[in-house]
């Protein structure tokens, strides 16, 4: 998975990812420094007071080996008994190299004058020791860098990204219904600003999808609601002629019922059109709702060969109007319908739940876990895909849960899940 990083979080790691790279630098120039240190004062200066001990035995073969603070020379000469530490002694004519006598850390370099041999030994702990401070400083001043470069990043990230937290705080802050805003004015900084000037063109593109969303919902509920105004008094008119035919009144009272339906889908779209005002709530009577639904929805339930089932546990009353309350409990009876095809189905409201059962064909998972997507069409629907994605929306905006469960070949099961009212 790849890891995402904030503005800040990035501002930090670059920093940090510098220090790292001059931390580096440092570090392989200490360790050059102390090679270089090394070099000059064991090997070069053992070297050097062997050649002029060399220098000094060659004009005086008797002469004392050096014996000076930390630098001790050793002569051992044919047939002579050796005292000289048996690691020295060890060392190969010609050859230097770094040798421990005990805890001590000793340079020791050989030469041989004939048949007598020439040894020099330096005593190097105070090196050794210079060297742990050395690289003792440099993990600090390491740790130290990484310790300041965080701070400092940490410092400079809220620095720069104060004017785009700004700037997030001022677009959460907005209010929809507010028009003409510019966020450009209040910033100075140019590239902040070049973000805020594009924010401001989308708030204008925003502004006049609202305005035309407004003039939508506004023509759409006087244009659409007075013609079938007119339908359902006219058919209302016609059904109380006493000369109607049998056959005509049952084409009327199908009229009667579409226009019906009609506007209450008018009045669902307008209600998830409009923002959610509960100021303006309702309240009505859902087993009432669900009676009306039930009888209007008995005679397609018999010409589908189902038999329609409702029980009421006890009254309720919801926050929310009878025409929100039909397009819930509608769609859900005629989604039944449609998908039954035979067998029964049951209608149950209890105190806080509304459950509509099929005993259907059911649903497979993975239809069931779409079937509240926008215009989502299963291989059996019937439908256009709006019914359940119009329930799953009015529910969400009343507070309503809704649960869908199926059993391929057993039937399919919608609880609708109400608040209590307080």
């Amino acid at each position: 998975m790849r890891l995402r990083l904030g503005l800040r979080a990035r501002f930090v790691a670059a920093l940090l990812l510098f220090t790292a790279a001059l931390a580096g630098g440092f570090g392989l120039a200490v360790g050059q420094f102390i090679e270089v240190l090394e070099s000059e004062l064991q090997e070069r200066l053992v070297q050097r007071e062997l050649n002029e001990f060399v220098e000094a035995y060659r004009r005086d073969p008797n002469i004392a080996p050096p014996d000076s603070a930390g630098l001790d020379g050793y002569i051992l000469r044919p047939g002579q008994p050796s005292q000289i530490p048996p690691q020295v002694e060890q060392i190969a004519s010609g050859s230097a190299g770094e040798i421990q006598i005990g805890d001590v850390n000793y340079f020791a370099a050989r030469r041989d004058v004939g048949d007598t041999r020439l040894y020099l030994v330096l005593d190097i702990s105070n090196v050794e020791a210079l060297e742990e401070r050395l690289i003792a400083l440099a993990l600090a001043f390491v740790l130290a860098s990484f310790i300041a470069a965080t701070a400092l990043g940490l410092a400079l990230s809220r620095l720069v990204t104060r004017p785009v937290s700004r700037l997030a705080d001022l677009v959460t802050s907005l209010d929809p219904s507010d028009r003409g805003l510019s966020l450009r004015a209040t910033f100075d900084d140019r590239d902040i600003g070049m973000i805020a000037a594009a924010f401001d063109r989308y708030l204008q593109r925003l502004d006049e999808f609202v305005v035309r969303e407004q003039t939508f919902t506004d023509v759409a509920s006087h244009e659409l609601r007075t013609p079938l105004a007119i339908v359902q008094s006219g058919v209302q008119l016609l059904l109380e002629e006493p000369g109607v035919s049998e056959r005509g009144r049952e084409r009327l009272e199908r009229i009667h019922r579409a226009a019906l339906q009609m506007n209450g889908l008018i009045e669902a779209l307008l209600f998830l059109a409009r923002e959610d005002d509960r100021t303006t709530a309702t309240t009505c009577a859902l087993d009432e709702v669900l009676r009306a639904a039930v009888d209007t929805h008995r005679e397609a339930a018999a010409n589908g060969a189902l038999e329609l089932h409702c029980e009421i546990v006890a009254p309720q009353a919801v926050d929310a109007s009878a025409v929100m309350a039909n397009v819930v409990v509608g769609n859900l009876i005629d989604n039944a319908i449609q998908h039954a095809e035979h067998g029964r189905i049951d209608v149950r409201l209890e105190p806080g739940r509304l459950t509509v059962q099929d005993t259907g064909k059911g649903i497979d998972s993975e239809e069931l876990a779409r079937i509240f997507d926008y215009r989502y069409r299963g291989p059996r629907s019937r439908g256009m895909g709006l019914g359940l994605y119009l329930v799953k929306r009015v529910c969400d905006r009343l507070g309503w849960q809704i649960q869908a469960s199926s059993m391929p070949g057993a039937g399919t099961r919608f609880d609708v899940v109400i608040p209590a009212r307080f």
